[in-house]
């Protein structure tokens, strides 16, 4: 297993190199929902800057048809500078590449859909390379997954999770019909929730719609045990501030360090106090729920969570 971290600021890079983690993500022109957005110029210096380093774009959008051109473009300067990899949902992407004989790790990630190795194994076939599993299955479907799947995977080890977007502009729109004015752009200063829920849920508007995300982390530290199988174990920095991403990444590291040399169960707990001094929300996500709730079940669930 690998430690893969999505790269909130260029200034933290020697940092988080230094911690031994040797793959980033970076947000580009055509990213969705990235902590930080790369230029060109800056992507390439960074790949100059660090050749013992892996870097992969993501390219993660749904894109309209006027996009394509301009996209076929982007993807060809991503090749010039040697990008390692493109994750993506849109299937656009993928055919742009094989078309142009790119040797990009094309690696499929449309946040909710891969749910069983079957669909993921078919895909191979179309020139996937490697896939984020489903974040909204159980870690038991997910480990299932792994030992059926023949391609490299990738799981989420810490930070929000997406939730829902949609391309319309409903922060807009609600604030036009409401005569309220925020900042709908700022990633972190949103927050919605439910009427008698206590759920809360980060929301922000950009050019490509609206994104809604949880307020909590999903946390994997102390599941390292039950997770070692997988290719790479992500941290999603959105949202984090600039001292939580180094270190959630130098925790997340130590724990990886010290599972390969055998100290990891003597260590946990240490890790996760000082996990726990971050005084950041944490929870499970979809780890450990079912799939599928009855709606007696849930309110069940919401009863206890009230006493």
């Amino acid at each position: 297993m690998k430690l893969v971290l999505s790269l909130n600021k260029k200034e933290y890079l020697y940092d988080y190199v230094s911690m031994g983690i040797e793959i980033f993500v970076l947000g580009g022109k055509y990213s969705l929902h990235s902590p930080y957005t790369f230029s060109l110029d800056e992507i390439s210096e960074i790949i100059e800057k660090y050749p013992q380093c892996l870097f992969y774009v993501t390219m993660n959008a749904l894109y309209d048809q006027h996009e394509l051109k301009e996209i076929e473009d982007y993807i060809q300067s991503l090749n010039d500078i040697h990008v390692k990899g493109i994750i993506f949902q849109d299937f656009g992407i993928l055919q742009i590449v094989k078309e142009n004989d790119y040797n990009f790790d094309m690696m499929y990630s449309p946040e909710t859909l891969n749910t069983n190795a079957c669909t993921l194994n078919t895909l191979k076939g179309y020139g996937i390379t490697s896939a984020f599993v489903s974040k909204v299955i159980p870690v038991e479907e997910q480990l299932f997954i792994q030992k059926e799947v023949q391609i490299p995977l990738m799981i989420q080890a810490h930070g929000v999770e997406y939730i829902a977007a949609t391309k319309r502009e409903l922060l807009s729109n609600y604030q036009e019909a409401s005569q309220l004015s925020f900042d709908i752009s700022k990633k972190e200063n949103l927050i919605i929730q439910a009427h008698q829920s206590s759920y809360q849920f980060h929301i922000y508007e950009d050019r490509r719609g609206t994104h809604i995300f949880s307020h909590t982390r999903l946390y994997t530290l102390d599941l390292l045990n039950q997770l070692c199988d997988f290719d790479y174990w992500y941290i999603e920095t959105l949202m984090m501030k600039d001292e939580e991403a180094i270190e959630i990444a130098s925790l997340y590291s130590d724990a990886l360090k010290s599972y390969k040399n055998g100290s990891y169960n003597k260590d946990i707990k240490e890790y996760m106090h000082l996990l726990y001094c971050l005084n950041t929300p944490l929870d499970r996500g979809f780890l450990f729920d079912q799939t599928v709730y009855k709606l007696e079940d849930m309110r069940k669930m919401d009863n206890e969570k009230h006493k």
